[in-house]
Order: structure tokens, then sequence, then C-alpha cells
């Protein structure tokens, strides 16, 4: 899988599928997830008031975007609690937003930071979570299956920043995540055979 960070709007992306974020209680979407409502023309702002998006921890809420932006698809990931947000609740978040998309047979995902800052979790642990989240959580070991899988293999993971003077190490934690998450399936690999 190709896993990179850019720079730019979560909106303006080409994906399949974008992700976005709401906390627990949280009765505006705020940031990126903001930005993409307004594409949405409020469409999430709406789901959220009646209920059906309530944030809750790992809580997966699909939007057909109906081609009002490039991605067909917006999720909207639930981080729970703020006051209980930590990088695990990233990577499970990651984990069950990326089968999700992989069932609905994306196979080019976007992402922004999710919860950069909260809670003391910085950007790098933040996009390192994000890219660890999305490889644990779609592994799967097929080596001695004869049966092709009835989903399509996500290809490509694009998280997406603002801020240009933290790329540097932004694509350094996402790199690192990347690392560390191909070796524990590496070890899984092992173990499965």
């Amino acid at each position: 899988m190709e896993i990179k960070f850019v720079i730019g709007d979560i909106t303006k992306i080409e994906a399949d599928a974008i992700i976005v974020n709401l906390f627990e209680g949280q009765e505006h979407p705020g940031g990126a997830t903001a930005a993409v409502d307004k594409a949405l023309d409020g469409a999430l702002s709406k789901l959220i008031a009646q209920g059906e998006i309530k944030g809750k921890s790992n809580e997966v809420s699909i939007i057909h975007s109906l081609g009002k932006i490039p991605a067909r698809i917006v999720v909207v990931a639930g981080l729970g609690k703020q006051a209980d947000f930590t990088a695990d609740k990233i990577r499970k978040v990651m984990a069950q937003s990326c089968r999700s998309m992989r069932a609905l047979n994306c196979s080019y995902i976007a992402t922004i930071v999710h919860g950069a800052g909260a809670c003391g979790v910085g950007p790098g642990t933040a996009v390192q979570a994000i890219a660890e989240g999305c490889i644990l959580g779609l592994y799967d070991f097929r080596k001695h299956i004869t049966k092709e899988p009835e989903y399509k293999v996500i290809q490509k993971l694009t998280i997406v920043g603002f801020q240009e003077e933290q790329r540097e190490d932004l694509e350094r934690s996402c790199a690192d995540g990347r690392i560390l998450a191909e070796a524990a399936n590496l070890a899984r690999d092992m173990i499965n055979e």
C-alpha cells in the first residue's frame, strides 16, 4: 500500500473516499470536517443535528457526496469523548474506517490528521497512528487461499495536512508508521505461516 502525506485541501482530493472526524458531544463540525460540511451544503451538520452522527468512539458514518466534491464517499469517523482521546483511538478509528471503505470497494482513500493537538496528541503522533491503523486494520493473510477476495484492495492512502512548516516532520512520521505496521504484519505472516 502506498501511503503519503501531502499539504492540501481535503475537499479537493480526488479519491474514492475521504475520512473526516467528529468528537462525541460536538454539535458543530470544526476544521477540515467543517470545510467538507460546507462543500456538501451542510449535510454533515444536518445529520449531527438529527442525531444520526454522534461522534461515538469507532462510529463510522458513510455519506455519499453525490458529485459535490471529487470523492464519491465521505466517512465521518467518531473519535469518542475528547477527554479520553489518545493515539490508540486514532489507530482504532482508522482501522475501522479503512475496513468499511474496503467493503465499499474503495481503492484510494484520503484522510485528515485526526485529533492533532487534542489531549496532548501532537501532529506527528497522529500521522504515525493513522498510517499504523490503516495498515494494521487492513491486514489479511491470504497466502494459502485460492479464492479471490470479495473486496477491492486499498492501494493508496493520502494523509492531508494544512501546515507547510510541518511537512518534513509529518512525512517522516508517516514513513515511521508505515515501517512499524509493516513489521508487525510481517510478524503476523510468520505466525500464520
